[in-house]
């Protein structure tokens, strides 16, 4: 495995003694993330154990699994672990036929120098907590191990060196692939009906051995994106068990077909169809309709169609107008020249507020055109996540909470103003500013307009935001407790 993915999990210190280890295998792949809690502390991974829960509901491992191979075989991570597994069975084979012994007293050696390294490099916790981290139990890693020591022989052998030669983890790399390649390793295409995910030319991988590699392998936040709305599945339900299996399935090629036309109409996607999509994210198509993610947006539309209807949608709206039309309402295509300043300079900013706001006056003078704008942002614009893009902040309207308070006050004024023909073309009607922010001040460009969107077009907006209220209500993402995540 590559350096460069061990080191997402570790620092590079760490990852330089992972790859001594077992450079044939997937040790670190699984990046670690921060956890709403675990489970268990010594999780097994086995098929009836618990792998995420929400107060009474539970998703067994093997209950995972269909999701397992259905969205994460394929994916990139999927493929690397396939090709994990395969080189540790042929390892284990080469060490077999070759008479390749390697004494317990030989790894545990090793293992206590790893250990010793790890706790120098200011990990008290020493092999344990990378092992912790990396989800693999002691006496895999000694398996792991144990395999490093095989594949270090292998190589010396391949390349004709002496037995205490070092051979280079690129090395062991190099002679890892040569060796699938003389066994002929094929990773197999769905829908593996003979239940075969892999094969080399003296044994195959059953998919039942592969998505228990799998539990392990994978990103903790893609098993827990899977897990989440697994549970949700089940809340949903419980609301509403008269819901006919027809119903259901209807609404599932409804999903379908909206997400089909949404993919034609992005001009991003470039012709290419929202199936070629998903199979390029690594989804097995013919088990698409049974994915999470389809079936939790169908059953979250029929549960407001239910609750709400078009009466319901109405009242809402009217309800919260301000709300819907300060997010979804009129707008402005909005640009912004940032520069930092504070109430005093100092070693962190470099000019007061007043000294911000009249560098940007004057740098106003000189603006005649957007592109006179675009061109300052990206010489003078101290924001890093606009400056590129000359300063685009994208539709902004009189609620639009992603942007500063001070922002969404000048357009909410600039929308209250009949609109002109000039607007988004004339520096005199488009610049506005310079606006103090908490950390500096900015020149803005209001463009063009966006107009109040028809009813229709409202309501979809409120269906949709309800439906996003009703998933967080019915489960709250950090009410849901996994045995996979390390704190």
């Amino acid at each position: 495995m590559p350096a460069r993915a061990r080191a997402d999990i570790l620092p590079r210190v760490k990852a330089r003694i992972l790859l001594a280890v077992a450079t044939c295998t997937g040790i670190a792949s699984a990046p670690s993330a921060g956890s709403a809690g675990q489970a268990d502390p010594a999780p097994t991974f086995a098929d009836q154990e618990v792998a995420a829960r929400a107060g009474d509901d539970r998703v067994l491992w093997k209950e995972l699994d269909p999701v397992l191979v259905s969205r994460r075989a394929l994916s990139k991570e999927g493929r690397e672990a396939l090709s994990h597994l395969a080189q540790s069975m042929v390892l284990e084979r080469l060490a077999r036929e070759r008479g390749i012994e390697v004494p317990d007293a030989v790894v545990e050696e090793r293992f206590k120098s790893i250990d010793e390294q790890v706790r120098a490099s200011g990990d008290r916790a020493g092999i344990a907590g990378m092992m912790k981290k990396a989800r693999l139990a002691p006496d895999e890693f000694r398996r792991f191990l144990r395999l490093s020591f095989v594949q270090e022989t292998l190589t010396r052998r391949a390349l004709g060196l002496d037995d205490k030669a070092e051979v280079k983890g690129e090395q062991q790399e190099l002679w890892m692939e040569e060796a699938l390649r003389e066994r002929q390793f094929q990773q197999l295409p769905p829908p593996w009906s003979d239940g075969i995910v892999a094969r080399c030319a003296d044994f195959t991988i059953p998919i039942g051995d592969f998505v228990r590699y799998l539990r392990r392998r994978l990103p903790p936040q893609d098993l827990s994106e899977d897990c989440y709305q697994l549970l949700l599945i089940r809340r949903i339900r419980a609301r509403m068990p008269d819901l006919a299996p027809q119903r259901l399935e209807r609404a599932i090629d409804e999903e379908i077909t909206r997400r089909r036309d949404d993919a034609a109409a992005d001009p991003r996607n470039k012709g290419v169809t929202w199936e070629q999509l998903r199979a390029a994210e690594g989804y097995v198509l013919d088990t698409i309709r049974e994915d999470p993610a389809i079936r939790v947006a169908a059953l979250a539309r029929l549960w407001v169609d239910r609750a709400s209807g078009p009466e319901g949608l109405k009242r809402t709206y009217a309800a919260e107008r301000a709300h819907f039309d300060g997010q979804y309402g009129a707008a402005i295509d909005t640009r912004m020249l940032f520069l930092r300043g504070a109430q005093f300079r100092n070693d962190l900013n470099p000019r007061s507020f007043q000294e911000a706001e009249g560098e940007l006056s004057k740098l106003a003078q000189s603006v005649h055109s957007l592109e006179d704008f675009q061109r300052l942002v990206r010489e003078r614009s101290e924001e890093a996540g606009t400056r590129e893009s000359g300063g685009a902040l994208g539709w902004v309207g009189a609620g639009s909470e992603r942007v500063p308070q001070e922002i969404r006050a000048e357009v909410a004024q600039a929308l209250a103003q009949p609109a002109s023909g000039r607007a988004g073309l004339d520096p005199a009607l488009s610049l506005a500013g310079p606006v103090r922010l908490p950390t500096g001040a900015a020149l803005l460009w209001l463009g063009e307009r966006r107009p109040a969107p028809t009813w229709d077009t409202m309501a979809a907006h409120v269906h949709r935001e309800l439906r996003k209220r009703f998933l967080d209500e019915l489960l709250p993402r950090s009410a849901v407790v996994t045995a996979f995540e390390v704190p």
